[in-house]
């Protein structure tokens, strides 16, 4: 971080839960509903991107996979953090190279702004997943990742949130390489909250 962060007021969306019944939430509406196909070699990554940009899609979900898997497949799993064992978020990539079936698949499109200074944004993709069913690929599980190649025909159904802009994390204002996509959301015709 770029700063102490033990200084800085945190948002109540983005603090530890105070009750065990603690929930945030933010209301939105439906848009379009895309079907969207991929095939052999496709990363589904990059073409969920490229189609959220050239749709005009700000935030959507990714739901109800069908079809298909990955040859090779690259995912985010959690990791030990040796030097810093309260570091339970650690990350790292797995990697895959089995033929694997996809069994399913959730995730969002949000936006993240470009790291060139032009205040601009570009559409993220983040899912996770759950494949495997190959005589030699166990069940697998975790954060899809770039780099991850679809094997056949993979769909998904593709739904366009309406009525949400970013709640940006405190951790991102101070720090813009951390963060994404732990955004929370509000309603825009409620306005922004004054946490």
């Amino acid at each position: 971080m770029t700063e102490n962060m033990e200084n800085i007021k945190f948002p109540a969306w983005q603090l530890d839960a105070s009750t065990p019944d603690e929930y945030h939430c933010c209301e939105m509406r439906r848009g379009r509903e895309f079907l969207v196909r991929m095939m052999t070699g496709a990363d589904p990554s990059l073409a969920i991107a490229r189609f959220a940009k050239e749709n005009n899609i700000r935030f959507g979900k990714v739901h109800a996979t069908f079809m298909g898997g990955f040859q090779p497949c690259k995912y985010y799993v959690w990791i030990p953090d040796y030097k810093d064992p309260e570091n339970w978020h650690r990350e790292g990539v797995a990697v895959n190279t089995n033929l694997t079936m996809l069994t399913s698949i959730g995730g969002m499109i949000g936006e993240r702004p470009l790291h060139d200074g032009s205040g601009k944004t570009e559409p993220f993709v983040a899912m996770h997943f759950v494949a495997g069913g190959g005589w030699d690929a166990p069940t697998i599980t975790g954060h899809l990742v770039e780099g991850t190649l679809v094997k056949g025909c993979m769909q998904v159904f593709i739904t366009e949130l309406l009525d949400i802009d970013v709640l940006a994390p405190i951790d991102v204002v101070h720090d813009p390489e951390y963060g994404y996509p732990e955004n929370f959301y509000y309603n825009t015709k409620q306005g922004k909250p004054q946490d």
